[in-house]
Parts: C-alpha cells; structure tokens; sequence
C-alpha cells in the first residue's frame, strides 16, 4: 500500500466532495458546508491553512434521504452512519472513498477509509434545562462510547491509566456501537418544532435559528463553488464568534491524528 500525504489527501477529500455534490443537485438533496469548512471558504477561500479535513451538514429530513439513496449509486463512494451501518461508532455520518485506508489517530485505532464528515442538525428546545440535558446526555454517551471503541494508550499518570484500563474492560460488555446509538436516540427525541436547531451528534453546544438553513448561497472552496448556508454569518458567529479574528499562532494546528494509505 501506497502512504498519502497531507496534499494528496485533501485531494482525495475534494474528489468526495464533488462526489456528493453532484448527487445532491441531482436528487434534489440539500447540504451545506459546515465548521470549519464553512470557516475556511469565507476566511481563506479553502481549507484554513492549518485544517486537514472536509465538514459538510445537512437538516435532519435531508440526511435521511441521502442515507437511503446514496450507497445504490457509486461503489466507491459509500455513506457510513449508524442507521445503515451496524458497526458504525460515530453519530454522524461520513462519506468514505473504499480506495483507501485511514486510521485514526494510528494503526491501534479505528480503521476506515479518507472521508469527509457529514454532520445533521436536528430540532432543538427553547427550554434551557431540556436543551442542557440533551447535550449532557450526548457528551456522557461520547465519552463512554470513545472508551469503548478507542484502545491507544491512555494519557496521565498510572492511577489515570489504571482508571482508564478498568472502565474499558467494564464497557466491553456492551456492543462497539451501544453508546452511539444512545446518542443518536437523544438527537431525535425533540419532535417538537420550534424553529431553532440543535447539534446533538456533533461536538458543539448551539442553539440557533432553523432560518440559517432556509436558502443556500454559493461560497468560493479550493477554487470551485458549493453552497453555504445563507445565515452562515450568524452561524458561524454562534460556532466561533469572531470568526475573521485568525487565533494565535500556537493554536494554529490541525486537531486531528491520522495515517492513510492508497490499497
């Protein structure tokens, strides 16, 4: 197999994304660029230099239809999550190029293939209390989930690593992806409508207005064109807050741990 490097990566990402851009227009399917893709295509015109991953997301009745219509139309290209996927361990989605391999953060990790994130956004309470306990719940139930699926070694002193070796050999108990469904049942709990959104597999704390989502605007990303919410401005203030402000220099480093290989 054939290491890929952080350019051919991003390549690679690029090749999904027109993938699944394609498909959408074509099925009448809407997304959207999301975190800190959305960033980079407003601030940079492209991945924030720093970045090494693509975020796109979808409204909850959009990520259910490309769930049951994408996989039927590409082999390479297949659509991962935990309602079509048994052994599926994240609450969103991902769109994955089967040519390859990554492991994450290394070759103990958990194996997939180069892919980029699809988050979706689901109704979220106006009440303060039901909103903090979703995503209380959810945050229990990534943590759990993550000292089930993840088996590196962990950081700390050696009490921290003892705690942190007992609780996984508790957690075997259950099946890989028990606790990411949890999480996916609490996303979909708040049937009520109240205009407002709520990320409740992703990783961010939010409430904000479903209106955001209402019309795309086409943004600039890596020279080609792909729709942005048309409030992504209030969007990403809710995510980032003043988003043009470039961080300081020491935080201006990728988040995530891979390897990747070409089969």
């Amino acid at each position: 197999m054939k290491k890929i490097g952080l350019d051919e990566l991003k390549e690679i990402q690029l090749e999904i994304l027109d993938h699944v851009s394609k498909f959408c227009e074509a099925k009448g399917i809407r997304f959207f660029l999301d975190s800190g893709t959305l960033l980079g295509a407003i601030r940079h015109k492209g991945y924030i230099p720093w970045d090494d991953d693509i975020d796109i997301c979808m409204l909850r009745s959009d990520y259910e239809r490309f769930i049951k219509t994408f996989n039927a139309e590409n082999s390479r290209y297949q659509f991962y999550s935990i309602e079509n996927n048994p052994k599926f361990y994240y609450p969103f989605g991902k769109v994955l190029d089967t040519e390859t391999l990554l492991y994450e953060p290394d070759e103990n990790g958990l194996k997939l293939s180069v892919n980029i994130d699809v988050f979706v956004y689901d109704n979220a309470p106006l009440d303060k209390r039901l909103l903090e306990r979703g995503y209380n719940k959810r945050d229990f139930y990534r943590t759990l989930s993550q000292l089930r699926t993840i088996h590196t070694r962990p950081r700390g002193n050696f009490i921290r690593r003892s705690a942190v070796y007992a609780v996984r050999a508790i957690l075997k108990v259950f099946p890989k992806n028990f606790f990411v469904k949890k999480i996916v049942k609490v996303a979909k709990s708040f049937k009520t409508e109240t205009g407002y959104i709520g990320n409740f597999t992703g990783y961010e704390r939010i409430l904000c207005e479903k209106t955001i989502f209402d019309k795309s605007i086409e943004v600039e990303f890596e020279n080609k064109k792909y729709p942005a919410p048309i409030g992504y401005d209030k969007w990403l203030n809710a995510l980032y807050g003043d988003y043009m402000q470039l961080p300081p220099e020491d935080k201006r480093v990728s988040h995530h741990s891979f390897v990747a290989f070409i089969k």
